[in-house]
Formats: structure tokens, C-alpha cells, sequence
């Protein structure tokens, strides 16, 4: 399947769905900041029984490879489920 042609640099969104909890978030926000990022990650809908929540990550992304590595690092995180 042939990725979508992209213009960098551009500004991504990654939703992610993970456990709820402060730790997840705080996984999440490290990892952002190790690329730079000074935009707080955002919490948003939880689960009908609150074990899952959904995060917003907003990042400047320099090239595909920055963009290939970012998914692969929150992708690693403990309690991440989905990341779109």
C-alpha cells in the first residue's frame, strides 16, 4: 500500500486510546517532549466504565522518518490500545 504524499514540515494530530490513568499521560507527554513538543497532551472522552480514555497529541513533524518514530514511541507506551 503506498503511503500518502505529505509536505513536511507539517503540523500532526495523533488520537490515541489507552488505559485511563496519569501515568499513560505522563508517557505520553514524555515522549512528546523528547521531540520538542511544548503543546500539553490532552485528555479527552473516557470509556463508559473509565478504564479507557482518549488523548490528543498535537506535534510538529519535521520529515516522515520524524513522523515514522513518533508513532513507533507513543505506540510503545505503557497502556496505549489505539493509536490513529
Amino acid at each position: 500500500m503506498q503511503q500518502p504524499e505529505l509536505e513536511f514540515p507539517l503540523h500532526w494530530e495523533y488520537k490515541i486510546i489507552a488505559l485511563h490513568s496519569d501515568s499513560v499521560q505522563a508517557s505520553l507527554e514524555a515522549v512528546s517532549a523528547s521531540h520538542g513538543c511544548t503543546t500539553p497532551v490532552l485528555r479527552g472522552n473516557q470509556s463508559s466504565s473509565g478504564k479507557y480514555a482518549t488523548y490528543t497529541v498535537r506535534i510538529h513533524v519535521q520529515s516522515r522518518e520524524h513522523l515514522d518514530a513518533l508513532r513507533a514511541e507513543f505506540s510503545q507506551c505503557p497502556g496505549v490500545r489505539y493509536l490513529l
